[in-house]
C-alpha cells in the first residue's frame, strides 16, 4: 500500500491511495508513514530510528510505532468517518475535469441545456492534470456528458495512473464493451462509478429503451474482470418508491450503492422532485440497513447523517474547501449545480492555470461561495428558495423538524 503525504498548516496529510482513506499526522507521524509504506522499512528499523531519534529506549519505542499503526490501520480501511476534506485547505485533495458535455443519451433528469459536441482537448486535460499532480492533488474524477465520447479518454486515464492518482470515472455504461473493459480494468486505482436509476422498467423510463440491458450486461463484464465498480443512484419522484430494488440488485452483485439527489433545473423536471419526507425516510432508514446487514450504501447528505449518528458536524458540502472543478471550457467551477441553475455569469468564473491555486484561494467567486457557507446545499436553495443561503427543503435544519415528528413514531 502506498502512501501520499502532503503538508498542511498546521499538519501532514496522509493519503492512503488504494484504499482512498486519509489521516492528519505530525511531522513525526509522516515520516514513519512514509518510512512503513513507502519505504517498506521493518517495525524493527524504525523502532531503532524512533528510539534513538527521541533518546528513549527500544521497548518504549516499539511500544508507541505499534499502538500509532493500529490507530492508522482503523482509520484507514472503509467504516471510519473521515472530517479533513471537511476543513479549509491548501490545495484542492480532488478535481473533477468535465471532458465533454456531449452524450448519447437524453435522461429525463439531465441539468444539460446542450449536448453539443463539445469536447476540452485532451492536450489541455493532460497539462492540467500534470499541473494538479505538481500541487498534490490526490484524486481526479472523469465527469461528463459521456466521458467516452471524449476521443482521449485513456491518453488521461494513462496520465492519471502515472501520477499515482486516484481515478474516478463516472458514466452510464453504454460503450462498456468487452474489448473496454479489458482496458479499463488494467488500470491501477481506478473506480467506474456507474448511474443506475432502478430496475429495467424504470431505468430505461428514465433513460431510454434498451439501457439497462447494457449496463447490467456492463456490470457483470466489469465484476468478471475485477474492475473496482459503484453504483450511483439518483433518487427522484418515480424511482424513490422503488428504492429497496436497487440496494438488493447491489448486494447481489456485491456492488456499493451510492444515492444521490435529484434537483429540478428545467421547468419539464419539476415532477421529478421528490417529497423531502420520503428522501428523508430513506436515509434513516438506509442508515440502519447499512448498519445491520452490512449493506455497502453511500448517502450524499453529510450534515444529516452526522446529526443522525450523534458525530460531529458536518457541512453538507465541501465545494471550495477541499474540492474543485474545471469544467469543459477550461473554467474553475465552484459548484456545477450553481453554473446550471443560472447562478453565474460568464465573466463570474475564472479560468484554469498553472497559477490555479491562488485562484481557488482567493478569487471573489470562490471567496464568496466559502463566505454563503456549506451547512447546507446553496444549489438546492437557490433553485427552491432563489437565494443561496436561503432554505433547502432536503438540508439539516428541513431535516431535524421532521425527525423531531417523526422520531415519535419510531
Amino acid at each position: 500500500m502506498r502512501v501520499k503525504i502532503r503538508e498542511e498548516e498546521d499538519r501532514f496529510l496522509a493519503y492512503f491511495i488504494d484504499s482512498r482513506r486519509m489521516v492528519g499526522v505530525n511531522e513525526n507521524g509522516a515520516n514513519i508513514l512514509d518510512a512503513f509504506f513507502n519505504q517498506n522499512k521493518s517495525v524493527e528499523m524504525i523502532t531503532k530510528e524512533q528510539s534513538k531519534k527521541h533518546s528513549i529506549s527500544p521497548p518504549q519505542a516499539n511500544e508507541d510505532l505499534k499502538e500509532f499503526l493500529g490507530q492508522i490501520q482503523k482509520e484507514i480501511f472503509p467504516g471510519g468517518f473521515n472530517i479533513v476534506e471537511q476543513e479549509s485547505l491548501n490545495s484542492p485533495l480532488g478535481v473533477e475535469l468535465n471532458l465533454t458535455i456531449s452524450c448519447n443519451l437524453r435522461c429525463k433528469h439531465c441539468f444539460q441545456a446542450s449536448y453539443a459536441e463539445t469536447f476540452i482537448s485532451g492536450e489541455q486535460v493532460i497539462d492540467i492534470v500534470d499541473i494538479l499532480a505538481s500541487n498534490d492533488v490526490f484524486e481526479v474524477s472523469i465527469i461528463g456528458g459521456e466521458p467516452f465520447l471524449h476521443p482521449n479518454l485513456f491518453d488521461i486515464l494513462k496520465r492519471c495512473e502515472k501520477h499515482e492518482m486516484a481515478m474516478n470515472l463516472v458514466t452510464n455504461g453504454t460503450f462498456l464493451d468487452e474489448k473496454t473493459i479489458d482496458k479499463l480494468a488494467n488500470i491501477n486505482r481506478l473506480v467506474l462509478i456507474v448511474s443506475l436509476d432502478g430496475l429495467k422498467e424504470t431505468h430505461d423510463y428514465i433513460r431510454g429503451a434498451g439501457v439497462f440491458d447494457k449496463v447490467d450486461t456492463a456490470l457483470r463484464g466489469l465484476i468478471d474482470k475485477n474492475a473496482t465498480v459503484e453504483i450511483i443512484h439518483t433518487l427522484n419522484s418515480v424511482n424513490l418508491p422503488k428504492y429497496k430494488q436497487i440496494i438488493d440488485y447491489c448486494e447481489e452483485l456485491d456492488l456499493p450503492c451510492n444515492f444521490s439527489l435529484f434537483k429540478p433545473f428545467k421547468p419539464g423536471q419539476k415532477f421529478l422532485t421528490p417529497d423531502p419526507e420520503k428522501v428523508f425516510e430513506i436515509i434513516v432508514d438506509s442508515l440502519v440497513v447499512r448498519s445491520e446487514r452490512f449493506r455497502k450504501i453511500g448517502l450524499s447528505n453529510a450534515a444529516i447523517v452526522a446529526d443522525l449518528l450523534e458525530l460531529p458536524p458536518r457541512n453538507e458540502c465541501t465545494a471550495t474547501l477541499s474540492g474543485l472543478v474545471v469544467d469543459v471550457f477550461g473554467r474553475m467551477i465552484t459548484c456545477p449545480s450553481l453554473v446550471a441553475s443560472g447562478y453565474y455569469n460568464d465573466d463570474d468564473l475564472p479560468f484554469f492555470d498553472e497559477n490555479f491555486l491562488e485562484t481557488w484561494r482567493s478569487h471573489k467567486t470562490f471567496v464568496k461561495f466559502r463566505e454563503n457557507g456549506f451547512r447546507e446545499c446553496q444549489a438546492r436553495a437557490h433553485i427552491f428558495s432563489g437565494d443561496v443561503k436561503g432554505y433547502d427543503p432536503y438540508g439539516v435544519n428541513a431535516f431535524k423538524k421532521f425527525w423531531a415528528s417523526y422520531s415519535k413514531k419510531l
